[in-house]
């Protein structure tokens, strides 16, 4: 995206210091530990309903509109389906393209890997983890004994896999998905990919084997569906209603895409973390784990716990879940704002869903 056009588009967004007088940073403040409770910074809560307010100016939700327009031709997605901004927990902005509503989910593609990273944070902090620092092959004990083992494996962590880092091969590069969509055990099939890197040392976005041995050993930990296990920790407590979540043969949901929401739900789950993982007197994700989202990493664009940087001034700090064909959930403590924002590109979508089906998927 040329740096003209940027600067542009965010020179509007500085309407935003003056539509709310009172707007002011407002975060925790940026440590690797965070202690004490969370305060209840606006006092809305929307688990059942959201409040709407059309007091949002109407020249700065179309360029927030375009702007992530222009984000999603960035991923590859031309059709603008919804666009949602939430401020302090009440929908100040909200469209939707024709045969689009609050109430028809979206696929989420890449999205889905944020939502496991909060599953994973719930895992640590019920002790179904030890912490980012487990060793994989604590969850996959017969992994040895298996052909194709390497040596190297041995070293990978959790907090590999979660910052696409276990030296396991990216997207683009790790051949036959079938591989752990219809093996015995999707886990552990993509466990045993060949690795091309030892752990810790090189930085691979990898929608499969890495992400499909983080869903596998997550199931493996708690003991449970991870769509079960999603609905009674996640989604139930927060009003999100999620209806769909792809899964593999053996029935482990993928780690890496799948997942369908609503805009209103992707909404939710970005005012989870706004609030630092509280929601009304529960501590849904630890505070401590959303402070750290995301961490420093060695992806270019720093890439980590399954969440980007938000690249853009003036909103430091702020960070984003993203998926194919432009889907986003921006969350901007500073501005105590959510946006949300769904697309897609007909064609590709259906080249998608057609492979899901040839991989006897879920369908998409």
């Amino acid at each position: 995206m040329p740096t003209k056009v940027i600067a542009f588009v965010l020179s509007f967004l500085s309407i935003f210091m003056f539509w709310n007088s009172a707007a002011q940073p407002n975060r925790i403040p940026e440590t690797r530990s965070y202690l004490g409770e969370v305060p209840d910074k606006y006092g809305v809560w929307p688990t059942e309903e959201f409040e709407v307010t059309d007091a949002f100016p109407p020249l700065l939700g179309a360029v927030l509109e375009n702007l992530y327009k222009v984000k999603g031709l960035t991923g590859n997605g031309s059709h603008n389906d919804s666009m949602l901004v939430l401020h302090k927990g009440v929908i100040v902005y909200e469209t939707y393209a024709e045969g689009w509503d609050e109430d028809i989910p979206h696929p989420m593609y890449s999205v889905t890997k944020s939502v496991m990273s909060a599953l994973v944070g719930i895992a640590i902090a019920e002790g179904k983890i030890e912490g980012l620092g487990q060793k994989v092959v604590d969850f996959y004990p017969e992994a040895p004994s298996k052909p194709g083992w390497q040596e190297s494996k041995a070293d990978m962590t959790v907090g590999h896999l979660i910052t696409m880092t276990s030296g396991l091969p990216g997207d683009g590069d790790e051949g036959d998905w079938d591989l752990w969509a219809k093996a015995p055990d999707s886990g552990l099939a993509a466990f045993l990919t060949p690795q091309k890197a030892a752990p810790g040392t090189q930085y691979n976005y990898s929608s499969g084997s890495n992400c499909q041995t983080l869903a596998g050993l997550l199931t493996r930990a708690v003991g449970m569906n991870l769509f079960e296990y999603a609905k009674l920790k996640l989604f139930g407590p927060i009003g999100m209603e999620p209806t769909a979540w792809m899964a593999a043969d053996d029935g482990v949901n993928a780690g890496g895409f799948g997942l369908e929401m609503t805009s209103r739900d992707m909404a939710r789950l970005g005012y989870l973390y706004l609030n630092y993982g509280r929601w009304e007197n529960q501590q849904i994700i630890p505070a401590e784990w959303v402070v750290q989202t995301p961490p420093k990493s060695m992806s270019r664009k720093s890439y980590g716990h399954m969440w980007w940087n938000y690249p853009y001034q003036p909103f430091n700090g702020s960070f984003e879940a993203n998926g194919l064909f432009g889907q986003y959930i921006a969350v901007l403590p500073e501005w105590d704002t959510v946006i949300v924002r769904t697309g897609s590109q007909g064609p590709i979508d259906e080249f998608v869903a057609d492979l899901g089906r040839k991989l006897g998927l879920m369908p998409y």
